[in-house]
């Protein structure tokens, strides 16, 4: 027998949303999951807090069954839209946003436009806070994407530059050999492309984010793992030396578990 939810489409323009409903609590919940992943991730959270929320996981743009019609950049005002549209059709008034890596920064760009109709919001190692130098590079200018697009193609050289970034002391071993396995696929890192190019547009203005949470006292809840290479906790303080009030949780943990490992944790802040 499959429990898994069924999936489910919104149209709104030129995109599809995919999203499964999960639980069936009071409270409504958004829940966006991090890069190569689909809304099936929070499948392990959805069981511990299912009495508490009813949780819509949506697959982000260029994963899983979510697409748009073309392949322009993203914007904060269109993803806001969309998501305001869907909120309109599935009559949802206030709700809670949660987001994991990749998704955190689609939740704070969300948090920006929507903070007076939250009830929390739920950070776990977001993206979005901080971004890398390399991040810039590669998607801010017509050379940098070409750049980066030839460097998609022709993995050896991506290797041999990342090598020598290590040796020059400018990037962490750690962080190459998550690259090295996170592009390992002519699939992976089309998508990484995609991805990093299509959404260089959506940035949260992080003061205006706190003065929003802040007004409308929306209760934060900021997520990391203590083994995290990736997003470790020191990246969240553009956002926290901002804010007046928010929960910082530490677990024992790294990067890949962290959506598995917090449902406890928000339990008990439910």
């Amino acid at each position: 027998m499959n429990d898994q939810p069924a999936t489910r489409f919104f149209r709104y323009r030129n995109q599809q949303l995919a999203y499964q409903r999960m639980g069936a609590g009071p409270r409504m919940a958004l829940a966006f999951h991090g890069f190569g992943q689909t809304s099936g991730v929070y499948a392990p959270l959805a069981a511990a807090l299912g009495n508490v929320y009813t949780i819509y996981a949506i697959d982000l743009f260029l994963h899983g069954a979510s697409k748009r019609a073309d392949s322009t950049h993203l914007v904060n005002k269109d993803w806001c839209a969309c998501i305001g549209a869907f909120l309109a059709e599935q009559q949802i008034d206030r709700f809670t946003v949660m987001g994991y890596s990749l998704g955190g920064r689609f939740a704070l760009v969300l948090a920006e436009c929507f903070a007076s109709r939250l009830d929390a919001l739920v950070l776990m190692a977001p993206d979005g806070i901080r971004f890398s130098r390399w991040y810039g590079l590669a998607t801010q200018s017509t050379v940098g994407r070409a750049l980066f697009g030839f460097a998609m193609r022709h993995l050896p050289v991506l290797h041999r530059v990342g090598r020598g970034l290590v040796g020059l002391r400018l990037l962490r071993p750690s962080l190459l050999r998550f690259a090295e396995v996170s592009l390992s696929t002519g699939e992976q890192r089309q998508l990484v492309y995609d991805a990093w190019t299509q959404f260089r547009r959506i940035k949260p203005d992080l003061l205006r984010v706190a003065d929003e949470l802040t007004r409308h006292k929306v209760a934060t809840r900021l997520i990391v793992g203590s083994y995290d290479q990736i997003v470790p906790a020191r990246y969240l303080l553009p956002l926290t030396r901002l804010l007046t009030q928010y929960t910082l949780i530490q677990l024992p943990t790294g990067h890949n578990r962290l959506i598995d490992k917090s449902a406890a944790v928000l339990n008990v802040y439910s």
